[in-house]
């Protein structure tokens, strides 16, 4: 067996050579190291797959019956070392032996020679198997780098909500991982998107610019090609100048002719941006001369990383319209704010001026008034006060609640029965028993005293007010500590809600229908006590049967381990 020099390293090329024959392989050592390529040789078929393990050479020329030994387990010793797979062989043949190859080693042959082996013969064929094998690697090679700058532009463009940043990744990332000299990115008028075309040349200090503005006859034409290309899921060639058309290929427009400099000779391919049913867009890519044959991966990725900027720059669109709602949402949010406060103002001030005369006179400050004169002021008094109450609903209605950062530990068994205690003379009075079941623990929640107070004041007001004398009112608080909740339950026999008026109960200034007129209230106190428990995180909920009574569900989550101040 003969021995290269050192193993692994390569000239032109490294070479096995396996025959039987001692005078075979000498001569086709001698006519391979005569134009530069180095070889070793063996003679024996378990010689061939040591030697190629051990060496990896970059071609194997190899005797038909040394190869026929492997052939019923070609497909095994290919699995078990996969390197082997890509390897180019060239079998030598008998003369004439045309059908002698078998099927089963047909998937892995390269090329064959016929003996007698004419030596310009065997230097072409090795020659023109090992090129193509060099130009395949160089091509997976560029693939796989393409592979991960793709990966790596569509990570840049996910990791931002601003189109412009999006392109400015986008354009400059593609066009050096396909080796651009220039790209135009063209944007057609479309409500999905809201930027513009843009541009980018290759060279030091390159930058993002704007291309010349197309004509609308370009547009049309742009889009129609961009159809073209989107339903068929395809790029194109295209080319400047007196560049060759090739098969399929289509014109530049005039003006990314005229921005590559009028006369200049470009070609490139063109390829759509969209998502859905129809594009938005083309990308230009442009070479300064005929581009090299380009792979299907380099089409499909380049396809794949345009699917991620378009949808990028329509979720940013999306974004950028749902800012622009928030921000006039709060705007006008904040002028109904003003203007309740400002409303507020000026009805308090004549009305306090009005309430302090009128008691003036039903003191008798102005003299002893006539019987009738003072059951006409009392009513006068009553509806004052009753507008008083309608303008405090209002503001409080209309308040923004506490930040949540701003919520302490609230003991709520602590602030119900203080408040169950302040309204039972108002229950007593009207006949109603009020009774109370509480934890004899602390149960602690986060938020704000004044406004849960205010919440819970309303539920067990509404309670009192829709039940007659000698009907009850029941809270019972208890704690859902596997759920993390403390629930608060009002229950009432009153007159209790229709069942029609039960989904709008939480709409401001809505009132049940069968709630008397003589009753005072504007129908906000639900809507405030909704909105304060939502703001604590919490849920409210209401269960009633007309004739028979309400029950009132509040929920709210528990603040474990809080000390109340």
């Amino acid at each position: 067996m003969g021995q290269h020099e050192v193993v692994g390293t390569r000239g032109e090329a490294f070479a096995v050579v396996a025959s039987p024959s001692a005078q075979e392989r000498a001569e086709m050592q001698r006519v391979l190291g005569s134009h530069g390529h180095r070889s070793t040789t063996v003679a024996t078929a378990p010689d061939v797959l040591n030697e190629v393990l051990v060496t990896r050479p970059d071609i194997l020329l190899v005797d038909l019956d040394l190869a026929l030994a492997y052939a019923g387990s070609l497909a095994e010793v290919v699995g078990e070392h996969p390197e082997l797979s890509g390897l180019p062989v060239i079998v030598l043949l008998p003369e004439g032996g045309v059908d002698a190859l078998p099927a089963t080693l047909a998937p892995y042959v390269s090329d064959v020679v016929f003996r007698p082996v004419d030596p310009v013969e065997l230097l072409h064929r090795t020659r023109a198997v090992i090129s193509r094998r060099r130009r395949y690697e160089e091509q997976r090679a560029l693939s796989s780098q393409l592979r991960e700058d793709m990966r790596s532009i569509s990570a840049r463009i996910r990791a931002t909500n601003d189109p412009a940043v999006m392109i400015d990744q986008f354009l400059p990332g593609i066009g050096r991982a396909l080796g651009a000299r220039h790209l135009a990115l063209q944007i057609f008028d479309d409500d999905r998107v809201g930027v513009g075309s843009s541009s980018w040349t290759s060279g030091p200090g390159a930058t993002r610019s704007s291309p010349a503005t197309p004509e609308p006859e370009h547009q049309d034409a742009a889009l129609t090609l961009a159809l073209r290309l989107w339903e068929d899921a395809t790029t194109v060639p295209f080319h400047t100048g007196s560049a060759a058309a090739g098969a399929g290929a289509v014109a530049a427009p005039p003006w990314l002719r005229d921005g590559l400099g009028g006369d200049r000779t470009a070609s490139g391919f063109v390829a759509a941006l969209g998502e859905g049913d129809t594009p938005f867009g083309l990308l230009w890519v442009v070479n300064d001369t005929a581009p090299p044959a380009r792979s299907g991966v380099e089409g499909a990725l380049t396809q794949h990383v345009l699917g991620n900027l378009a949808h990028g720059l329509i979720q940013a669109q999306l974004i950028s319209r749902q800012q622009q709602a928030v921000r006039k949402l709060r705007a006008l949010n904040q002028a109904k704010t003003d203007f309740v406060g400002t409303v507020n103002h000026e009805l308090r001030t004549p009305l306090a001026s009005i309430s302090g005369y009128l008691e003036m006179l039903i003191d008798g400050a102005g003299g002893e008034l006539p019987p009738e004169a003072s059951t006409m002021l009392q009513a006068v008094e009553r509806n004052a006060m009753k507008l008083s109450r309608l303008i405090e609903d209002i503001s409080a209605l209309s308040a923004q609640q506490t930040d949540a950062s701003e919520h302490g530990p609230v003991d709520i068994v602590h602030l119900v029965s203080h408040l169950t205690d302040r309204l039972a003379l108002q229950a007593s009075t009207g006949g109603i028993h009020l009774a109370c079941s509480l934890p004899d623990h602390p149960v602690t929640v986060a938020g704000d005293r004044d406004e849960l107070s205010a919440a819970i004041v309303i539920l067990l007001s509404n309670a009192l007010k829709f039940t007659r004398a000698d009907g009850s009112v029941f809270v019972d608080l208890t704690v859902e500590p596997d759920n993390g909740h403390m629930v608060l339950v009002i229950r009432d026999t009153g007159i209790g809600i229709p069942a029609e008026d039960l989904p709008r109960l939480f709409d401001s200034f809505h009132r049940a229908s069968n709630a008397q007129q003589s009753l005072p209230g504007a129908g906000v106190g639900l809507s405030i006590a909704k909105k304060t428990f939502e703001a604590h995180h919490g849920t409210i909920s209401i269960d009633s049967t007309l004739g028979v009574g309400t029950s009132v569900g509040v929920t709210l989550p528990l603040l474990n381990h809080a000390a109340v101040g």
